[in-house]
């Protein structure tokens, strides 16, 4: 049992002659022999498609033929010439008459579709159709070919009245416009070439493949893979990858820009009109420089970005891209350029203070698939939002920024057990606007003492633990409350000496919940002394080590 395919064709009241009808054995691409024959099969027929059937059986193919006809070429010697030629496998729908275009078309959509089935092998004549229904049928074909991923040939059998013979022409290379189309369409709309990458990348291989010519493109396949390169890098959202591929993209553009629009014009006319569009668009997000650094070029850059998928309607993309923006916009008024990769670094920013509640929360919304209690804000408000963001100038931001870094609150989180040298020497060496103690009703008594001692003028807010020993039960309660005073500070610096080891521990744990949206930094005090020296005299400034 050969492969199976579906003729699609219409016959006319047209008067039919008899005629030598040539049909190239490659000529219908995917029914072909499975040899390198390039025979001419002829046949003499009068009618068009039944010469097709003729050649298609010969090729060990089996035909399912469907006619499109009106009722008065129903009635006609052509049609029961048709039907005794074919016997079986045959299918007729009857044209509506005096129907609209957008009827005519609904017709044969309808009817196409409940007859093909996704994979199919189609052929579709069109020699015998009359008015209209050569285009319509021609989209309908189209159509099919995306909707149900039919493969599709189309093809016309020309008459020359000199010689008389038909041949049979294939105009499927038209049908392949609608991928050029849907590939500018994808560009245009969304910004991604991924699939002009791809068309260009064919078109190169057909050239290569089958042109006997000495002048073939030398540029398209590496443009087509730094294209490719570049869009996928723009959809998976990682900015050293897009500073890395537009800056691959753009040296060998301005390397071989006459060249590129030389071949393009020749071998890939459909996206010649096209390149100084591709070159603009990506041009604005591109940052000339061989550091990957935060500068104000970087920002301008990157507002252009997350215009550029708030345009082509990627929110998602947007979402993550601003929160990142609005980092970089706060380490960069407080002179940070070269670590602001560094994870720490950006997970000590609060941008709460630039007033984007909204972007922040769908952000955290989105980035964990809305697998988490967090609301989603609807999508209008979203998008108002993001559009605020990207009007307002990089300088307004920055400047923004700077009054937050001026009015930067710095707070001391600390234990303290019955010991006074340790919390003296931090204060002694710190000056924190706030001061946060947590311990024991005995060590709340030394307090007083210590803060006299060590000068501090600060505000200071004391959490008591029943048992600074043992308080398992009190964790939960101490650490939310710690969250609670620390909520509105933008840097902490956790002291993990003087109080007991529970006491640490529970520092500990506070540390691991608040460290988002703000730096912090731990550190020991270390006295060098004996312990009687300690003892005898606590109030003696010991050193400080950094341990992040």
């Amino acid at each position: 049992m050969g492969e199976v395919v579906k003729l699609v064709t219409f016959l006319g009241l047209g008067k039919y002659e008899e005629s030598e009808i040539k049909i190239n054995g490659n000529l219908l691409d995917g029914c072909v022999k499975n040899d390198d024959s390039q025979d001419i099969f002829c046949v003499r027929q009068s009618i068009f498609p039944l010469a097709l059937i003729e050649y298609l059986n010969h090729i060990g193919k089996q035909v399912e033929t469907i006619f499109f006809l009106t009722k008065t070429v129903k009635e006609s010697k052509t049609w029961d010439e048709c039907r005794r030629f074919l016997r079986s496998n045959i299918k007729d729908f009857e044209i509506p008459g005096g129907e609209s275009s957008s009827n005519l078309m609904n017709f044969l959509v309808r009817n196409l579709v409940e007859n093909l089935e996704k994979g199919d092998r189609v052929i579709l004549d069109v020699t015998h159709s009359f008015r209209s229904i050569p285009l319509m049928a021609s989209v309908v074909a189209l159509y099919l070919k995306e909707a149900k991923d039919v493969n599709v040939s189309v093809v016309y059998g020309k008459y020359n009245k000199e010689t008389k013979v038909t041949e049979c022409e294939d105009l499927t290379p038209l049908t392949k416009a609608t991928s050029w189309i849907y590939a500018v369409r994808l560009f245009k709309e969304y910004g991604y070439a991924k699939e002009l990458a791809d068309l260009i990348k064919k078109r190169n291989e057909e050239i290569y493949r089958g042109s006997q010519s000495s002048k073939k493109p030398k540029l398209l396949g590496s443009m087509s893979q730094k294209l490719q390169d570049l869009s996928s890098s723009i959809r998976l959202g990682s900015i050293v990858a897009i500073r890395k591929n537009l800056t691959n993209f753009f040296n060998f553009i301005d390397r071989n820009k006459a060249r590129i629009r030389e071949e393009t014009e020749v071998f890939v006319p459909e996206i010649a009109a096209l390149l100084d569009g591709i070159e603009k668009r990506y041009r604005v997000i591109h940052v000339k420089s061989e550091n990957f650094e935060l500068s104000e070029k970087e920002l301008e850059s990157e507002k252009e970005l997350l215009d550029f998928y708030l345009q082509t309607g990627d929110l998602g993309m947007a979402l993550r891209l601003a929160r990142e923006y609005l980092i970089n916009v706060y380490l960069m008024s407080g002179g940070e350029k070269s670590d602001f990769l560094d994870r720490n670094v950006r997970e000590s920013v609060s941008i709460s203070t630039f007033g984007y509640d909204t972007i922040l929360q769908a952000r955290n919304h989105v980035a964990h698939f809305g697998f988490n209690k967090l609301q989603l804000p609807s999508l209008k408000k979203i998008e108002d939002h993001l559009k605020v963001l990207v009007q307002t100038p990089p300088e307004q931001l920055l400047e923004s920024a700077r009054k937050t870094q001026r009015n930067r609150k710095r707070a001391l989180l600390t234990p303290l057990g019955t010991t006074k040298g340790a919390l003296y020497t931090v204060l002694k060496k710190i000056s924190p606007d706030l001061l946060l103690v947590i311990t024991s009703k005995q060590g709340k008594a030394i307090l007083s003492e210590i803060l006299e001692k060590a000068e501090f003028k600060g505000e200071f807010r004391v959490i008591l633990l029943e048992n600074p020993f043992m308080g398992v039960s009190e964790i939960d309660r101490v650490v939310s409350e710690i969250k609670e005073h620390l909520s509105d500070v933008d840097e902490v610096i956790v002291n993990l000496t003087g109080g007991t080891t529970f006491l640490t521990y529970v520092i500990e744990r506070a540390k691991n919940q608040i460290r988002y949206g703000r730096k912090v930094k731990t550190i020991l005090a270390v006295d060098k002394r004996t312990y009687e020296e300690q003892k005898q005299n606590p109030f003696v400034v010991g050193e400080i080590l950094e341990l992040d």
